[in-house]
C-alpha cells in the first residue's frame, strides 16, 4: 500500500465498493483507482496486496501510524522469527514462559529501534542529497 499526502487536494464523496458507505476520495485518485474502500472494510476484509493494489482506501491520518506499525511488526515477525528460532531454539525451549516473553519482547524492541534508526539514516542521506542538488 502506498501512502500519499492528499491534504492539499480537493476531496470528492464516493461510495465504498464493498459496503456502500460514503467516503472521501481525493480528486487525484478518482482516475487512478479501480475501486474505493472505507477503512472499516480495509480492516475487516483482510484483502491481499494484489486485491487492493488499485483500490483507494480512505484512511484517516490519525490511523496511519497504527497501520504502519502493525504492518512493520507483522513483516518483521514473519521474516525474523524463523531465523531467531533456528539459531536459539534449544536455549528458548528451556526458558520459563515469563522469561521467554521477556526475551522476545526485548528482541522485538531491539529490532524495532534498529530498523527505525536505519530508516532515519536513509531518510537523512536522501534529504542531504536533495538539498545538495538544489544548491
Amino acid at each position: 500500500m502506498e501512502i500519499k499526502d492528499f491534504s492539499n487536494s480537493r476531496s470528492i464523496k464516493v461510495n465504498c465498493d464493498f459496503c456502500s458507505n460514503k467516503i472521501e476520495c481525493p480528486e487525484d485518485m478518482l482516475e487512478k483507482s479501480k475501486k474505493h474502500m472505507c477503512f472499516e472494510c480495509f480492516i475487516t476484509k483482510k484483502s491481499s496486496r494484489e486485491e487492493i493494489e488499485n483500490v483507494h482506501v480512505d484512511i484517516s491520518i490519525d490511523k496511519i501510524s497504527d497501520i504502519i506499525a502493525s504492518e512493520m511488526a507483522d513483516a518483521m515477525t514473519e521474516k525474523i522469527f524463523p531465523e531467531i528460532w533456528t539459531k536459539r531454539k534449544n536455549e528458548l525451549k528451556g526458558l520459563s514462559k515469563k522469561d521467554l516473553a521477556e526475551e522476545m519482547l526485548g528482541a522485538g524492541t531491539y529490532l524495532g529501534i534498529k530498523s527505525f534508526i536505519e530508516i532515519e539514516s536513509i531518510r537523512k542521506i536522501k534529504e542531504d542529497d536533495t538539498s545538495d542538488k538544489k544548491s
